[in-house]
C-alpha cells in the first residue's frame, strides 16, 4: 500500500542517519489523504491499547474504546474467555457500550435493542421471525483479535498480525523489572490530557511525546523536578524509553517523599500510539493512547492505574490534567497550525551524537515507521 502517486517526492531526505536526516513533509500531518491511508496501512494491522484485564474481571464485564474510526470493546463472557469484538450492531450501524461496566448476560443495543451473548451471537431481534431468510446466525459481531500484555489489553483488528508479546518481548521484562507492583494495578480512574480532544494530527501528538528537547523551554515545572542532564532517551525498534532521575523534594511541584515506591519519571512509548507513564510519587501508571478523530483533531486519553486500586495521588494528578497536559495541548495544537504555513515543509531532528535525553532519535525513529508502513 504505496504513497499515492499524486503527492510529491520528498524534497529534502527521510533517511537512516538521524543526524543527517529531516522530518517528515508537512503535509503528512495536514493532508486527508494519507490519514485514509494510515488507517489501512498503520491503525488496522497494529496493536492498540484498550483497558486492563481488571476492567474485564467478571462475566458481562466490558471495556470500549476505539482504533483510529473503528469503535472496538473487549467483554469477558459466561465461560471465562476475553473476547473483543467490533461495537457496532448489525442491524443499522449504532454503537452497543460505551466506556466500562457489566451488561449481564447480553449485550443490548440501545438503539433497537438487538440483543447478543458474550460470545457475539445474536440471540434476540424484535419483531424479526416473520422475515423471509432472517437467520441469527447471519448477524453475529466481528470478533476481533485481543491479548493481555503487562496486564492491559490490545486489540488488533487484522487477524494475522503477530502476537504483541512477540513482536516487544523485551518491553515487557522491561516494564516488569521497573515496576514491579505491575500485576498488582488496578484501574481507578480515566485519563484525557489537555482535554477530551485537541486540534492536532495524532502523529503531533506522538511527535511530542518522543522528545524532551522542549522540555525545559515548555515545561518548567516538568524540568525543575527532574535532573536533566542526566534524562535518557533510549529506543529500541517498536518501542522507546524515557528515564529522569528526581532531583529532591523542594524542588517538585507536587511533594514527593523519600519512602515514596517512585523515585524516577519513566515513560514508554509503543508503536504507534500507546504510552505509558509513571511520575515520581507512589505507584500509579497512567496510559494514554493518541487516538485520531480525524486528520486534524486527535484525544490523547487512557486510564489511571494504582497498585490495588488505592487513592489516586491527586496532587500529582491535578499537575498532569491541569498543567502538564495543557502545555503539551497548546504546544501539539499551535504545531498544527503551523504545519499549514505556506513557508514551512521539513524541519531537522537535533541528534547529538551521545543520544542524550533532549536528542530527538526516538522522534525519528517514530518518523521512519511511519514512512515504512505508508510504502509497505
Amino acid at each position: 500500500m504505496a504513497i499515492p502517486n499524486s503527492l510529491p517526492a520528498f524534497r529534502r531526505p527521510l533517511v537512516d542517519d538521524p543526524m543527517a536526516s529531516y522530518t517528515l513533509p508537512a503535509r503528512f500531518y495536514t493532508d486527508p489523504a494519507i490519514y485514509e491511508l494510515e488507517k489501512r496501512a498503520i491503525f488496522y494491522r497494529t496493536w492498540q491499547y484498550l483497558g486492563h484485564v481488571s476492567h474485564v474481571a467478571r462475566p458481562g464485564d466490558y471495556v470500549a474504546g476505539y482504533v483510529a474510526d473503528q469503535r472496538v470493546f473487549a467483554i469477558r463472557g459466561q465461560d471465562g474467555k476475553v473476547r473483543a469484538f467490533q461495537n457496532t450492531c448489525q442491524h443499522r450501524g449504532h454503537h452497543l457500550v460505551k466506556g466500562s461496566g457489566n451488561v449481564g448476560l447480553f449485550v443490548t443495543c440501545p438503539y433497537h435493542a438487538w440483543a447478543y451473548d458474550t460470545t457475539g451471537r445474536l440471540r434476540t431481534a424484535r419483531n424479526c421471525d416473520h422475515l423471509p431468510d432472517f437467520r441469527k446466525e447471519d448477524f453475529s459481531l466481528p470478533e476481533v483479535r485481543v491479548e493481555a500484555f503487562c496486564g492491559f489489553l490490545f486489540v488488533n483488528l487484522d487477524p494475522g498480525a503477530k502476537p504483541l508479546a512477540e513482536l516487544v518481548p523485551d518491553l515487557e521484562a522491561d516494564i516488569r523489572a521497573r515496576v514491579p507492583e505491575i500485576d498488582r494495578l488496578k484501574p481507578v480512574g480515566v485519563l484525557e490530557f489537555g482535554g477530551p480532544s485537541m486540534k492536532a494530527n495524532w502523529k503531533v501528538v506522538v511527535d511530542n511525546y518522543l522528545e524532551c528537547y522542549h522540555c525545559p523551554p515548555a515545561h518548567p515545572a516538568f524540568a525543575e523536578m527532574l535532573d536533566m542532564p542526566r534524562y535518557r532517551m533510549d529506543e529500541f525498534g517498536l518501542w522507546s524509553r524515557q528515564l529522569g532521575v528526581r532531583t529532591n523534594a523542594t524542588r517538585t511541584i507536587y511533594p514527593v517523599r523519600p519512602d515514596h515506591a517512585v523515585q524516577e519519571a519513566m515513560f514508554w512509548y509503543l508503536w504507534p500510539t500507546t504510552t505509558i507513564n509513571m511520575l515520581p510519587g507512589s505507584t500509579e501508571i497512567q496510559i494514554a493512547a493518541a487516538v485520531p478523530r480525524g486528520h486534524d483533531q486527535s484525544s490523547f486519553a487512557g486510564h489511571v492505574y494504582t497498585a490495588d486500586g488505592g487513592a489516586i495521588y491527586k496532587e500529582r494528578y491535578d499537575y498532569v490534567n491541569d498543567i502538564l497536559g495543557i502545555e503539551d495541548r497548546d504546544l501539539c495544537e499551535s504545531v498544527q497550525e503551523g504545519l499549514h504555513a505556506l513557508g514551512y515543509d521539513q524541519g531537522r531532528f537535533v541528534v547529538d551524537k551521545a543520544r542524550s535525553g533532549i536528542s530527538e532519535h526516538a522522534l525519528h525513529r517514530f518518523h521512519l515507521l511511519v514512512k515504512d508502513a505508508l510504502n509497505a
